[in-house]
């Protein structure tokens, strides 16, 4: 019942052709309507007047809904507050995020490979002068004084090595041309030809001289670059064109002939087979006798070794098959790939020059061009194009909101979702960094802000369902009874969701990878901080929405638009913008309330099937064929830019084209082997910050001086040397034979009578010699071994600062070369790994504790993206499971929910490898979170499902996808948009981005919409079943009341049956009344009941809908032939005395009403501005009439709402309660409706506190009857919300007869408040 002077809910109009006096509209809101059935004609008002009075003013609330309503100021407030002191708290507590690396923390840290990787690394960074670890037990002061050799003496060395070098020099003067050999450290470009042909041609070598000219020395910053020669001028650069020149005595690669590069070609032919067999090495090249030092060099021709151009033309500047042994027999040898070196290093310094002149695509000429380079830019300019390129994330989460306010059509409730988006994020790294002391925030942690963003359109577009159905259902309630019902619903899916996607990403925290933990944690934090936000932040904006921004809009009349020519401009497009939304709002709810529900049902059999066979499909590729491929590049090379782009085609393709390469950096190279004693293999550092590496932990058991130590060392050298993986390598010298090497130095000395200090260390101590005499003469044999070199000879030994021997370092090759395979890698782990254990078994007690480790940094991200992607995934659906679970307790909807988020998972992760994305950390972090990605949409039908009030499946079904699927397409399409603006980024990592939010999205809505509501359409839960029940603690269900129609299914099966039996006992019903089989077919609801007035034996509808009497005012949205069967029926029914209204909107006792939509309350409250009449017929009209049943069905659809909803009434003796009150507050009803705009003649004003003069057709629905009292505008606070819904008072409220011979209505409320949806 309306109060007085009440505001309105939505809108307040101001028309100036409204015919009733504002005094009116004041003395008459709490009063019944009386409809007339003669227009011209006025009934005295009778007042019906409910007086509900309260103790006190205030009392404490009683439900969650009721803070909300009455206090959403202070709620934001108190929001507001912790997010400004968590903000603060977060930015000032320790250092700010760093992303100057945004690639570090990709590697793996606490595996069994990793450790000793950290800590090898430990022992290098801490190895060296002045450090923990040294080489040599004496300072650099005394190193050399114990042996009589002084700094004089070394100087004197020194130069004499100068002048040999420069003697070399000056005999082969053609080296003199380069600035020394070229090398890593500068800046390469590689060429390719224009038609892919051969580079071996005079026109190709000179147009890459040329493109050098015009795009490299051209640059103005290039003569501040460039190394210099002693000219000071620039040096040449390493380029093909500059060797031929500088074997034919020109100056210019410009004046080469085609003479000169054949016989080139032809000292290259000659010489290629000693380079490919390993002869022609650079100690061969130079003079006569450093040639002589190695034995093979003899067999090198002189012409080959007389000038080191050759060999570096092989090895560094023409591809690996040019020349091979495999080619070399070709008259015309393929040259596909040129390596040129630019005089400048490599760095930051080249940034300017790219920028300007190889940043653009026009690289080439008619003969060659660009395709690869390395400037040593890639980490820079990743840094730059991450900057340039944050356009693209923050466009897709513009899109997102902008589809927010599009759906919603508030920017004030958008901008409030976008600041609970910042609020959570916020408060999470407070918890990331001051709760959880995590001090490293990687920079994939910002990919949160658009996951997060995403997440909060899906649950902000199912609460705006959720409160505009609570609003369509009951527009007579106030807030607190319409944010009552949406809490109950979205509360439960809120907590259903956010624990389900946040255990989703706090299960990746068990990976080893540091980036991926991090990101699981800070993830899953946000998750949580936003459920809190949702539930709080969100229904508070709401309030306040609804009280003073909804309410400020003013109706002018549409005269008022006709006085200026803009304002018709105005007008006119304001009408064509709502003609388009009321056509969208009409296409969307045929979509998603009629057409889906139906293609779910009906062809629930092809879904599943088609569903299932994807799923399988996707298993399949993503496991067994052709699966994810491993990475093939470390981190410091890991792709960060789109394949085509040249760092990217270099790191990828060419840098393996190239010998030098290939030696020392690629599959080359011979695997290593560290032996390691005197340190444990313990990483003692902070695991989730990768900057920490801890430090070093010693043995203390260790020691080498003891006999057997002595004996088993020397014993291990040839046991190694005797292993088939063992190789040799004459120029890198290995030092797992130390003690061999020691025992023969001290057998080659000889005693002397003289020096007794020499005496100590010389033949005539046996072997093993004994402790004190080894420490003493090892030392000796370290410091006379370094005397020639400049760097003391690393004989595997490591000393402290006092000169203790505390650690041992042996290394050796072995005949495994560096592969990028994982297959090849894995096998030299498990067999080297093998072998040493077990040789460590027998070692002595003070050298068990080694362990050895080699270059298996690839190998240690391949392991460990292999073995833990697929078990995080299966780990998070685990744990989603037992979540959902937990919060449904019903087994089966969790089955089905994990089911579909199962194959969406292995859909889209079957997508990736078709799209031949390889499982890096980045990717790998993406796939970590499909299944928190996935969950969404899957619990949002589970919650309606399992909330729905009906018991059988199909009308469960039917009702989740009405309710949800709305809001699900609209976030999928959002999402969508936004991970397609994200292609056009330079950064990879941008664009896989949208790449896996675009697939994952679409194919968890599809899985969610079609194939969980299949499974559920077979094999759903019936009323109870699946249902885990707690003694005392869990109450059954009641689905009693629940006599429909479209029949019940079990959980086992039976439909027909139970079909049939229903059909039967509503046959055998004592009464049944006349409407009834009409009012199920009207109804769209799936819940009908009935009931009767107590005052009256005769059965009673009560119309939700004030009825319209004809008038005037012009109908609107009634086709003509509708209005023609009307005007016949109401001919044939002429006479009789049964009030057939022409708004019957029946009552439902569902809490869920289909019927009422968004556009038909539209058309609601625009007949609420109108003044209409009921038509009157005799009360057999129905039983004696001959108009078949359908053109009565018809003539109630044309004359109502399209999707009235019917409550059938059975005849019994007690009074019904329905969920909904009789009378609408005529102020809100009229004052709501956005499209009293298009009404032009607003005179028809209808007339209040009139019955409409049949007193057995009243009939009071007291169970969530409004009691409106409120007081005058001048007094109206917050507690008036609770009055008007008659919270706080338990006293019977009076109801005055009409009728002086019946009774008044005695009321007595229950003290308990309906706060859900309950049936």
């Amino acid at each position: 019942l309306p109060g007085h002077g009440e505001r309105a809910t939505l809108c307040s109009h101001h028309s100036s052709v409204d015919s009733l006096p504002a005094t009116h509209h004041e003395t008459s809101e709490s009063q019944w309507k009386q409809w007339s059935h003669d227009k011209q004609q006025s009934r005295p008002v009778q007042h019906h007047i409910v007086t509900v009075r309260h103790d006190k003013a205030f009392r404490m609330p009683k439900s969650y809904s009721q803070v909300i309503a009455e206090w959403p100021v202070a709620v934001l407030v108190l929001c507001s507050v912790t997010v400004l002191v968590c903000t603060l708290a977060g930015l000032l507590v320790g250092n700010l995020p760093d992303f100057s690396e945004p690639l570090m923390g990709f590697e793996p840290r606490d595996t069994d490979i990793g450790r000793k990787l950290i800590v090898w690394k430990n022992v290098q960074t801490h190895t060296g002068y002045k450090k923990t670890l040294s080489l040599s037990p004496y300072t650099e002061k005394n190193s050399y004084g114990d042996i009589g050799i002084n700094r004089r003496q070394r100087f004197i060395r020194s130069e004499q090595g100068t002048r040999t070098r420069r003697m070399v020099e000056q005999d082969y003067g053609k080296d003199s041309f380069f600035c020394g050999p070229p090398g890593k450290s500068y800046s390469q470009l590689v060429f390719m030809s224009t038609t892919a042909g051969s580079l071996w041609n005079l026109q190709a070598i000179q147009s890459m001289c040329q493109i050098e000219q015009d795009k490299i020395r051209s640059h103005v910053h290039f003569g501040n670059l460039c190394q210099r020669t002693e000219g000071n001028d620039c040096c040449p650069s390493w380029s093909l064109g500059n060797y031929i020149a500088v074997l034919h005595n020109k100056s210019s690669c410009l004046e080469i002939t085609q003479a000169d590069v054949s016989h080139t070609l032809a000292l290259l032919r000659f010489c290629a087979p000693d380079y490919h067999k390993g002869i022609l090495i650079p100690s061969c090249i130079g003079s006569r006798i450093g040639r002589e030092k190695h034995s093979q060099c003899a067999k090198v021709p002189e012409k080959c070794t007389r000038f080191n151009g050759i060999y570096q033309l092989l090895h560094f500047l023409v591809d690996r098959d040019f020349l091979s042994l495999q080619t070399m027999e070709y008259q015309v040898p393929s040259l596909k790939y040129s390596l040129l070196f630019l005089p400048t290093k490599k760095g930051e310094s080249m940034m300017k020059i790219y920028l300007d002149n190889l940043e653009s695509w026009d690289l080439f000429d008619n003969y060659t061009t660009i395709t690869g380079m390395d400037l040593g830019l890639k980490q820079k300019l990743f840094q730059h194009y991450l900057l340039l390129d944050t356009m693209y994330p923050v466009l897709a989460i513009l899109a997102i909101f902008l589809s927010m306010i599009l759906y919603l059509r508030s920017i004030f409730i958008t901008f409030m979702v976008l600041i609970t988006v910042v609020s959570s994020l916020m408060i999470s790294f407070f918890l990331y960094k001051v709760a959880f002391r995590f001090t490293y925030f990687p920079f994939v942690n910002l990919t949160a802000v658009v996951i997060l963003s995403s997440i909060c359109a899906n649950h902000t577009f199912v609460f705006f369902d959720l409160w505009s159905l609570s609003k369509s259902q009951n527009p007579s309630a106030g807030l607190l009874q319409w944010m009552s019902q949406t809490m109950h619903h979205f509360g439960y899916l809120m907590l259903a969701s956010s624990f389900t996607t946040g255990a989703a990403f706090y299960a990746s925290y068990m990976s080893n990878i540091i980036a991926i933990c991090c990101f699981a944690i800070y993830m899953g934090t946000c998750v949580l901080v936003n459920l809190v936000f949702m539930v709080t932040w969100l229904p508070s904006s709401v309030v306040l929405y609804e009280r003073y921004i909804a309410t400020n809009c003013i109706y002018k009349p549409e005269d008022h638009w006709n006085y200026s020519g803009h304002k018709r401009i105005i007008f006119s497009l304001h009408r064509v913008l709502r003609g388009l939304q009321n056509t969208l709002c009409e296409t969307s709810k045929l979509l998603f309330e009629k057409l889906l529900p139906c293609g779910v049902i009906k062809f629930r059999y092809i879904w599943i099937c088609w569903f299932a066979a994807l799923a399988i499909g996707g298993a399949y590729i993503s496991c067994f064929n052709p699966k994810l491929k491993l990475p093939n590049l470390e981190m410091p090379s890991v792709q960060m830019f789109r394949l085509s782009h040249p760092f990217e085609r270099y790191d990828a393709e060419y840098c393996h084209q190239f010998m030098f390469e290939r030696l020392e950096h690629g599959e080359g190279q011979r695997m290593p082997i560290t032996l390691v004693w005197g340190i444990l293999p313990v990483d003692n550092g902070d695991h989730f910050n990768p900057k920490s590496n801890g430090t070093l932990v010693k043995d203390t058991t260790f020691t080498i001086q003891s006999p057997d130590a002595q004996n088993w060392l020397l014993a291990f050298c040839q046991k190694v040397k005797n292993q088939t993986f063992y190789y040799s390598d004459l120029e890198q010298k290995s030092t797992v034979c130390f003690m061999e090497e020691f025992h023969t130095w001290m057998d080659s000395r000889q005693c002397s009578q003289q020096d007794h200090s020499f005496n100590l260390c010389c033949n005539h101590f046996p072997f093993p010699y004994g402790s004190e005499v080894f420490l003493h003469c090892i030392k000796m044999m370290i410091t006379e071994q370094g005397r020639d070199g400049a760097e003391t000879y690393d004989l595997g030994l490591r000393f402290d600062g006092e000169g203790n021997l505390v650690a041992l370092v042996l290394q050796f090759q072995t005949i495994y070369h560096y592969s990028f395979n994982y297959s090849k890698a894995k096998q030299f782990y498990n067999k080297i790994g093998h072998w040493i254990t077990e040789e460590m078994k027998t070692a002595p007690i003070g050298l068990q504790n080694g362990w050895y480790t080699s270059k298996l940094e690839l190998y240690n991200l391949q392991h460990s993206l292999s073995t833990e992607t697929m078990v995080v995934i299966g780990l998070s659906i685990t744990i989603s499971f037992v979540v959902l679970l937990l919060t449904t307790w019903n087994v089966l909807l969790s089955v089905f929910s994990v089911t579909a988020i199962t194959g969406t998972v292995l859909v889209t992760v079957g997508l990736l490898v078709l799209l031949e994305w390889q499982l890096n950390a980045v990717e790998s972090l993406f796939i970590s979170a499909a299944v928190g990605l996935s969950t969404d949409f899957t619990v949002n039908y589970c919650i309606s499902y399992h909330l729905c009030p009906h018991s059988d499946r199909l009308s469960r079904v039917a009702f989740s996808l009405k309710q949800m699927s709305c809001a699900t397409a609209m976030v999928a399409s959002a999402l969508f948009s936004a991970g397609v603006i994200m292609l056009p980024a330079t950064v990879l990592a941008y664009r896989k981005l949208g790449i896996f939010i675009m697939m994952i999205k679409c194919i968890s809505c599809g899985f969610a919409s079609f194939f969980f509501q299949s499974l559920c359409c077979f094999f759903g839960p019936e009323k109870n079943c699946g249902q885990i029940l707690w003694p005392c603690t869990y109450a059954l269900k009641d689905y009693s009341d629940d006599s429909r129609p479209n029949g019940s299914f079990t959980c086992g099966g039976g439909e027909k049956q139970t079909r049939l039996r229903k059909v039967q006992e509503s046959n055998t019903a004592n009464e049944q009344y006349e409407l009834q089989p009409l009012a199920r077919k009207l109804s769209d609801s799936f819940d009908n009941s009935t009931s009767t007035s107590k005052l009256s034996n005769r059965p009673s509808v009560l119309s939700e809908d004030i009825q319209l009497q004809d008038s005037t005012c012009p109908r609107i949205g009634i086709h003509s032939s509708l209005e023609t069967d009307r005007q016949n029926l109401q001919e044939t029914l002429l006479g009789h005395h049964v009030d057939l209204c022409q708004c019957p909107a029946l009552q439902t006792s569902s809490p869920y009403k289909h019927g009422i939509s968004g556009a038909e309350a539209e058309i609601h409250r625009e007949r609420l501005c109108r003044d209409c009449r009921c038509q009157k017929y005799g009360p057999k009209a129905w039983e004696n009439s001959n108009r078949p049943e359908a053109e009565i069905y018809k003539f109630h659809r044309g004359l109502c709402s399209h999707s009235s909803s019917f409550n059938v009434l059975d005849v019994s003796n007690e009074t019904s309660v329905s969920d909904f009150e009789q009378t609408i507050k005529f102020a809100e009803s009229a004052s709501s409706c956005p499209n009293v705009l298009d009404v032009s003649n607003s005179s028809c004003a209808a007339e209040r506190g009139h019955l409409n003069g049949k007193r057995d057709t009243l009939r009071l629905d007291l169970r969530e009857t409004v009691f409106d009292i409120s007081p005058p505008a001048s007094q109206q606070n917050s507690s008036s919300w609770k009055n008007r819904l008659g919270l706080g008072s338990e006293e019977p409220v009076v109801l005055p007869n009409s009728q002086p011979d019946m009774p008044d209505v005695w009321i007595k409320r229950s003290s308990a408040q309906n706060s859900g949806y309950s049936s």
